[in-house]
């Protein structure tokens, strides 16, 4: 990760974490505050403000352009909103999904194309989910066919996705987010807390940290805004803590923000 102006923003660490924000501080934070998690989870607080206030065309310029990766993304999130619906041809998705450069704009699409993929039968949402010209068409097969077939799925089945090397990232992205549901699901047979951070850490399968961390975050919206901000501060520079860790806190964290909203 990159570590950027350290001394201009210093003063972030000793605000009052329960002080209420303004969307006018999340843009600040998304765009220069120095922690990349606190950057993100300020972005995800920025979302649904951006659906509301800016066009399609101002999001597709932020989704390329914008000054930091939170910016990219909230544009990304907020585009994604906006395309759901909106009447676009399974053809004008399928090519914004594979011939578009931006790969924010490419994961905007995902959404709006799982809702006419869902008609597609089993056998081509398969390869589609496994020979996709982009990771993004993938992950939208992939995520429609795991649904479709949700029955005949178990932990073991998807965790052997995650880890076959042979398998494209897209199609292992979508099986590691439905794992996650049986990470939390059924109750008798959840991970902890503890397994869910252990492996989010740890696993040498990025996937499955993945999976892991996607779960977490459930757990972890239930805390104190003021406990993620600190942990989220905390994590910054900590060596070895994976991506996936890192932003697990700071998803649950921009959840919080946009709740108080």
């Amino acid at each position: 990760m990159k570590k950027l102006l350290v001394l201009p923003m210093i003063g972030l660490f000793v605000l009052p974490v329960w002080a209420g924000f303004t969307l006018a501080d999340f843009e600040r934070m998304a765009t220069k505050d120095i922690i990349p998690g606190i950057r993100l989870a300020a972005g995800y607080a920025l979302v649904n403000h951006y659906v509301v206030t800016k066009s399609e065309a101002e999001l597709l310029k932020l989704a390329e352009t914008g000054a930091t990766e939170a910016i990219r993304t909230v544009a990304s999130l907020a585009l994604s909103q906006k395309w759901v619906g909106a009447g676009k041809t399974k053809e004008e998705l399928l090519a914004l999904v594979t011939e578009n450069p931006v790969p924010e704009i490419r994961a905007a699409v995902v959404p709006a194309l799982m809702e006419v993929l869902i008609g597609e039968k089993n056998d081509a949402l398969l390869e589609m989910a496994k020979t996709g010209a982009t990771e993004e068409l993938q992950y939208a097969a992939g995520k429609v066919y795991l649904q479709k077939i949700r029955a005949q799925l178990n932990r073991a089945k998807l965790e052997a996705i995650c880890n076959d090397e042979t398998l494209p990232a897209g199609y292992r992205k979508a099986a590691a987010e439905v794992l996650a549901g049986y990470y939390l699901f059924p109750t008798q047979t959840a991970l902890s807390r503890a397994q869910l951070e252990e492996q989010a850490l740890k696993n040498a399968n990025p996937y499955l940290r993945y999976a892991a961390a996607y779960a977490l975050v459930n757990i972890l919206a239930e805390e104190s805004t003021d406990t993620l901000y600190r942990k989220v501060v905390s994590l910054f520079m900590a060596p070895g803590v994976s991506a996936e860790y890192q932003w697990a806190f700071a998803r649950a964290l921009g959840i919080k923000w946009a709740s108080g909203l």
